[in-house]
């Protein structure tokens, strides 16, 4: 959703850092159990900041949709 509605670059890296995130997870989890946490919390992170761009895409497409107001536009007069 954060590529489609966002920025695809950017959606891709943060994947990407997901990606290593649970890879980070799986082999600290797998040599002790309080390995892991540097895993979780950045594939947790990485997973809200996709959901937050998701968000914030999703309501800028709306908002040009339905009510003629275009985030990026205002934006760019500043």
């Amino acid at each position: 959703m954060a590529g489609w509605y966002f920025n695809q670059v950017f959606a891709t890296c943060l994947g990407l850092v997901y990606i290593y995130a649970r890879h980070q997870f799986f082999w600290g989890y797998s040599e002790a159990a309080k390995k892991r946490i540097t895993g979780f919390r950045l594939s947790l992170g990485s997973l809200a900041l996709l959901t937050i761009l998701g968000t914030l895409g999703i309501a800028n497409s709306f908002l040009d949709e339905y009510l003629d107001f275009n985030v990026a536009k205002k934006l760019r007069h500043f």
